[in-house]
């Protein structure tokens, strides 16, 4: 072989070898096995020069489109060697030893599709500010809101009146616990009658983070507010700082919290260091706690026109006893006013109701006194909560930020001075202590007006994240529906026409029986009850089923666990004199039992 032949030779072979080391570096592996002579039906979406079936193969692998192949012994078809197609073709019956074909394994399964990242904040100066200000145990019905002449006109006349506002629960703890989860008491509760949580409800950051994680400070802080709490939030605080080891709870950014509960000589966790104010006047713990919220709301206003939106709890303690009156107020002429007594109500024997209504002695002249000393004091205690809104609005003024903010007012529950002879106390199933002052104002809520429409606490959660521009988590954790269509005109309303339906529910704090020379007894296991009002057009009806709260296996008010029921018709009966159960319709009772059995069971969305 000459010197020239033997060269082209070489080149040649490099050639070869390097188109070889190419191709199978750039097409991908063959994902299927060929099958001569098999021949395939359909047409092709596209052609390649491929000579070999692993080419062949290989130039569908690289199409995703691509679903089968089949390649011509060259020569066998014009123009074409390799065929590829995209839609699934038949297999043909007969054998072409000229075709070689592969059919494309189905690709996996797609992964679900990722969970999408939380929606991001919101700018800042779009959102509005947001106060709530809540006091402890301050009646509706019984007169109490003379003392508040500021609160009034600057949330009442300028903005909304909720009349047939109530709570869910007429006692500390388990109703704040409905505001802040947006739950009812029945799914925040404890499972054991030896658990005493905070007063039966399970709160504890620890056993049910879900508590605090599903709350409203948190979907707000989550969205862009600056979070602050002040005052008193929950009856028991241990894992929300007032135990030093537990910590701040994530979501908030400022805190004065109380850890005890009084007006004067009290423990605080002030974010994260537990703190003691003493005995002098600027130890008044409403005036404490509206100084320090004031100064923070202060501190966010400084940022700027650009500040985050924020969100400020306020809890004073009045009028709760023992309604320790400011210093400076101790002999205000308001406090010369007395407990009403012109209702029917008052001093009522109801025998007909449930038995801790039915066994209360008379009210005797001494029990009268007592009852207006308090009465005078809660009215004297009240005036410093005044005093702290005037303080909230300055401020907000000062940065022309009043208009910008929505401001709440409310109590978490009522209380009683005599009516059905109890001289004090709340946990009753009736209008005084389950109606409670509601105001609201801010933008877009008309000044001046009532609305009559039944709400809760478990409502208030979703109003505010609507009110704040923001939806409702859609994780079924809220009983509770959102009520700012009714606030804001330009809010559509949703599909579901708003309820007529609201349920209260107490399971009793107190494990002591008592038959005989009870005397006022305020309490007790046999006061455990779920009741449902009905307010529409033409109804006005109180229904409760009570039980005994130390028989774990009647909480969920079997028939045979339910020792007593009573049934009004506000209509005719306002004051809730008359129990009129035994007389009703059995079509009537069996509709009232499954509309209140169904309330009690539900769950977020299930609930009406």
């Amino acid at each position: 072989m000459s010197t020239m032949l033997k060269l082209l030779c070489g080149i040649l072979s490099a050639i070869v070898v390097s188109r070889d080391v190419a191709v199978s570096s750039a097409l991908p592996t063959c994902p299927t096995q060929p099958r001569i002579g098999l021949g395939l039906g359909g047409n092709f979406f596209k052609k390649t020069n491929a000579t070999t079936w692993q080419e062949c193969c290989a130039d569908c692998a690289a199409i995703q489109a691509c679903v089968s192949w089949t390649l011509h012994e060259p020569g066998t078809m014009e123009n074409l060697t390799c065929g590829l197609r995209n839609v699934p073709s038949p297999q043909k019956n007969t054998t072409d030893k000229t075709k070689t074909s592969g059919i494309m394994p189905p690709p996996p399964p797609s992964p679900p599709p990722p969970t999408p990242p939380p929606p991001p904040p919101v700018p800042a100066g779009s959102q509005k500010n947001i106060v709530f200000v809540l006091t402890d145990d301050q009646d509706l019905v019984l007169g109490s809101m003379q003392a508040l002449p500021n609160i009034k006109r600057l949330i009442g006349d300028a903005g909304a009146n909720m009349t047939q506002f109530r709570v869910n629960t007429p006692i500390c703890c388990p109703s704040r616990s409905t505001m802040l989860s947006g739950r009812y008491e029945h799914n925040n509760r404890v499972k054991d009658p030896t658990v005493t949580g905070c007063m039966r409800q399970n709160t504890s950051r620890a056993t049910n983070p879900g508590f605090w994680e599903n709350s409203v400070v948190m979907h707000l802080h989550n969205a862009g507010y600056t979070t602050g709490m002040f005052g008193k939030v929950l009856n028991v605080m241990d894992t929300y700082g007032c135990k030093s080891s537990s910590g701040m709870p994530p979501g908030l950014d400022r805190s004065l919290i109380m850890c005890t509960h009084t007006f004067f000589d009290c423990d605080w966790v002030n974010d994260t260091v537990l703190v003691h104010t003493g005995n002098n006047p600027e130890d008044y713990t409403t005036s404490v706690m509206g100084n320090a919220s004031v100064a923070w709301i202060r501190s966010v206003l400084e940022m700027g026109k650009t500040h985050p939106p924020f969100y400020a709890w306020i809890g004073p303690h009045a009028p709760h006893l023992p309604a320790i009156p400011a210093p400076w107020y101790v002999n205000h002429p308001i406090g010369k006013n007395t407990a009403p007594r012109t209702e029917p109500w008052y001093n009522y024997s109801g025998l007909d109701h449930h038995p801790i209504v039915a066994r209360q002695p008379i009210l005797s002249e001494k029990d009268a006194a007592g009852i207006d000393i308090e009465y005078s004091k809660r009215l004297i205690s009240l005036l410093s909560v005044d005093d702290l809104m005037v303080g909230v609005y300055d401020v907000l003024m000062e940065f022309n930020e009043w208009e910008n903010t929505y401001v709440f007012f409310s109590s978490d529950h009522g209380y009683s001075l005599g009516q059905f002879r109890l001289p004090s106390h709340k946990m009753q199933v009736y209008d005084n202590n389950l109606r409670v002052p509601f105001l609201v104002k801010g933008p877009g809520i008309s000044p001046g007006t009532f609305h009559d429409n039944i709400a809760g606490f478990v409502d208030l959660q979703a109003t505010m994240l609507t009110l704040a521009g923001i939806d409702v988590p859609a994780n079924n954790w809220m009983d509770g529906r959102s009520f700012a269509h009714l606030l804001v005109q330009n809010i559509t309303p949703p599909a579901r026409p708003w309820k007529h339906a609201h349920i209260a529910e107490y399971q009793s704090i107190s494990n002591t029986h008592c038959e005989h020379n009870c005397g006022h007894q305020e309490d007790g296991p046999t006061n455990t009850y779920r009741s449902m009002r009905i307010i529409n057009d033409t109804h006005n009806l109180l229904y409760a089923e009570f039980t005994d709260v130390t028989i774990a296996a009647d909480w969920s008010f079997p028939v045979g666990g339910i020792l007593f029921r009573e049934y009004y018709d506000l209509n005719t009966d306002p004051y809730e004199l008359h129990n009129h159960y035994n007389n009703a319709p059995s079509s009537l009772k069996e509709a009232l039992h499954a509309q209140l059995d169904q309330l009690f069971h539900c769950v977020g969305s299930d609930c009406p």
